[in-house]
């Protein structure tokens, strides 16, 4: 079994970035609605079309020297590959295109190019994270069959005020053993950027599924099975990705949460029921956020309490790029033996450490598509065997 170290991925408090692009704000007074009961949202774009733009391929970094980030300048649209300067406040960057530091601290940068230039970009030196637990133990070195769950990525927010519909067809779900068996949920709030669960670390994954309207919900992050809000059609979502494919692999994962450090390091391995090429992601959710829920006349179900939002995605380490959040790349695994990586989560102070929880995925290639295959779900500190049926 080899372990794959990753440059761990994490959150700290919300940052600003002048001259970066932001996910999309809609004032529920102002936005269109439709008689197909969704709220219509402007797609947004990392990299600019117009103008100069200083593109940095992470907000933070680890003060181990070795960590760093990587700049890109871009004049509407296109690479610059010369002509401009980078600059660390008001002085010159002398250190190129890539920055690395020792000093934890908070680091202005910004680009020139003739008389243009680009707004700030606040990148933040963060304390390096504690070591990750060892990799889990297979107990059953010799099964390869897999129970198999299906990703649900509920695309949601506050000021949503057909969301209600999704919320009550989800709460039906939950209610029915065999389809609540088969999934894993996770709630992307990104239709309002004043909702306190937005997901500003990964404000793209919407673009990278297509979302046009909320409430929508996909499967496994594939992006042509986004369904409407009701309990037949999710049933029906649920059941056809179910159904789509096997599971190739199985994933076991060890988490361990530090206070002290304000961390959650976990280890995810990941057993290969045939041999393929596999990715994998984890996110951090977090459950029981309170904020009031906009209402368009919906009558919640039994049970359901709108202003309570579970299962909020508050960092999806997966991106591969800003249109595939499909996972990293772990390689070909052959039938039987295992790959590990590691992540980390830097934790915010205001999020409720109590209600936080991780899932982890992995994605196999199907046609020229990668989708999500498998997914478990982990508390912050302990452990998930690899789960077998029967």
């Amino acid at each position: 079994m080899k372990v794959l170290k990753t440059l761990l991925s994490f959150c700290i408090g919300a940052m600003l970035f002048t001259g970066c692009a932001q996910g999309p704000t809609v004032n529920p007074d102002d936005k269109d609605k439709n008689d197909d009961g969704f709220d219509q949202i402007q797609a947004d774009f990392d990299i600019p079309t117009e103008g100069l733009y200083l593109h940095n391929d992470k907000r933070y970094i680890y003060d181990n020297g070795e960590d760093c980030v990587t700049f890109t300048v871009y004049l509407d649209g296109e690479v610059l590959t010369e002509g401009y300067e980078i600059y660390l406040g008001e002085e010159l960057y002398e250190g190129g295109n890539t920055f690395s530091s020792t000093t934890q601290g908070v680091y202005g940068f910004w680009a020139a190019y003739g008389t243009a230039y680009t707004g700030t970009t606040n990148i933040e030196v963060v304390k390096t994270p504690p070591t990750a637990p060892a990799a889990p133990v297979d107990t059953n070195p010799g099964k390869t069959n897999f129970t198999r769950r299906v990703l649900l990525t509920q695309f949601t927010g506050t000021g949503c005020g057909y969301c209600p519909n999704m919320v009550n067809a989800l709460h039906q779900i939950a209610g029915v053993k065999l389809l609540n068996n088969r999934i894993v949920l996770a709630a992307a709030h990104l239709y309002n950027a004043n909702d306190p669960a937005y997901l500003v670390d990964a404000k793209t994954l919407d673009n990278s599924l297509g979302v046009t309207g909320f409430p929508c919900i996909y499967a496994d992050l594939n992006s042509s099975t986004a369904t409407s809000a009701s309990y037949a059609a999710v049933t029906k979502l649920i059941n056809d990705s179910y159904a789509r494919t096997s599971a190739a692999g199985g994933i076991a994962v060890n988490s361990k949460y530090y206070p002290e450090e304000g961390y959650i390091v976990l280890t995810a391995t990941v057993k290969a029921a045939t041999t393929t090429s596999f990715r994998i992601g984890a996110w951090l959710l977090e459950d029981g956020i309170q904020a009031a829920q906009a209402n368009y006349g919906t009558t919640p179900l039994e049970g359901v309490n709108l202003n309570e939002h579970n299962n909020c995605i508050r960092f999806a380490d997966s991106r591969l790029s800003n249109m595939d959040f499909t996972g990293h790349y772990l390689g070909v695994i052959n039938a039987g033996a295992t790959e590990s990586r590691e992540f980390a989560f830097k934790l915010e102070k205001n999020w409720k450490v109590d209600n936080l929880r991780v899932i982890v995925f992995i994605s196999t290639k199907e046609g020229d598509k990668w989708y999500v295959n498998n997914v478990v779900k982990c508390p912050k500190d302990g452990s998930v065997d690899f789960e077998y049926t029967e």
